[in-house]
């Protein structure tokens, strides 16, 4: 976005500008927690808000300027922590008069002591709350961006899901948690890129194939997951698709049965859905006709009060291993 890029380089000069020297000035912690309390300084903080809200920086910063210190001081830190409480959305101006703040020097100091040790801290601490909020900003305009590329059909996963790891982690993090703010045109535009192609070259992590499958209802990502190395993502999402239990989770877990890795964790979480569908009593019956499957099957279905009726199929189902399975729940 060329907005977010200016906006970057704008806040990248105040840093190159650096911050002037400041001797600090010690201030005893009551009387700091004094000012922090005082109704003129929160009365004064409501009236500059009222500039945040209009998006008025020079005002803003006018007012600050006229109030002389210690004020100044604890009206800066006052109005971030209120911005940061009311979890205000920055604007590109308001980011960059946060970055200024973050610059300043704080004036006064408190010294604080234990055991042992004292050292000195700032008493109006506004330039941590500051970097806090630019962190947060940085990371609401990486979501917008995002959001805004997917929608117009421009985000293309196998480049935007590079660099080093840290930026490919804190990606696929922002793609996880926001995937399921996406339209369904946008939604289908990411699943595309990896279920209409005749060869899949490339793959993002398993916690995204996991997301999108999850997001999407694809059968085809659904398809695309099961073939991949099973891990724990692959084996919480059948146990997430057991307890959503309706049909098209049914059907996802009969899927995932074709993965050697995955088979005796799927079949376990089938027995899991209560009611039964008759395409899963079914599936599970033609399953015990095998040697290798039935006690397992049998063992998993008795485990969850299925004993009567696996008794019943023993006696009138000639296709199962009925030894096997009376073996499992008596006679």
């Amino acid at each position: 976005m060329q907005q977010g890029m200016l906006s970057s380089v704008l806040l990248s000069a105040f840093l190159i500008l650096g911050a002037p020297s400041v001797s600090a000035t010690e201030m005893q912690p009551e009387r700091a927690e004094q000012w922090l309390q005082s109704e003129s300084m929160h009365s004064k903080v409501a009236e500059l808000l009222e500039y945040v809200v209009e998006d008025n920086i020079d005002s803003l910063n006018f007012s600050l300027e006229r109030l002389a210190l210690p004020q100044q001081e604890v009206v800066r830190f006052l109005l971030l922590q209120k911005l940061e409480q009311q979890n205000v959305i920055l604007t590109p101006k308001m980011a960059m008069f946060v970055e200024e703040q973050r610059a300043k020097v704080p004036t006064y100091q408190v010294l604080e002591r234990g055991d042992g040790y004292e050292f000195s801290v700032p008493a109006f601490d506004y330039p941590a709350i500051a970097s806090r909020l630019l962190k947060r900003w940085k990371q609401d305009q990486a979501t917008l961006d995002f959001v805004m590329q997917a929608e117009r059909k421009e985000l293309l996963l196998k480049d935007w899901l590079k660099g080093t790891d840290y930026q490919v982690q804190a990606r696929e993090k922002l793609l996880v948690r926001e995937l399921d703010s996406l339209s369904p045109e946008a939604l289908q535009f990411l699943t595309g890129q990896f279920t209409k192609q005749g060869v899949v070259s490339w793959l993002p992590s398993k916690a995204v194939v996991v997301r999108l499958a999850q997001v999407s209802e694809d059968p085809e990502m659904y398809h695309l997951l099961w073939r991949m190395k099973a891990d724990q993502h692959s084996k919480r999402e059948l146990n997430r698709l057991a307890s959503v239990g309706d049909e098209f989770a049914a059907q996802q877990l009969m899927d995932a049965v074709a993965n050697p890795n995955l088979k005796q964790t799927a079949l376990k979480e089938l027995t899991r859905i209560k009611p039964m569908s008759a395409e899963v009593r079914e599936f599970l019956v033609a399953r015990m006709s095998s040697s290798d499957e039935v006690d397992f099957i049998a063992r998993q279905l008795a485990d969850q009060g299925y004993s009567s009726w696996l008794r019943e199929l023993a006696n009138t189902d000639k296709s199962v291993k009925r030894q096997a399975i009376l073996s499992v729940v008596g006679n």
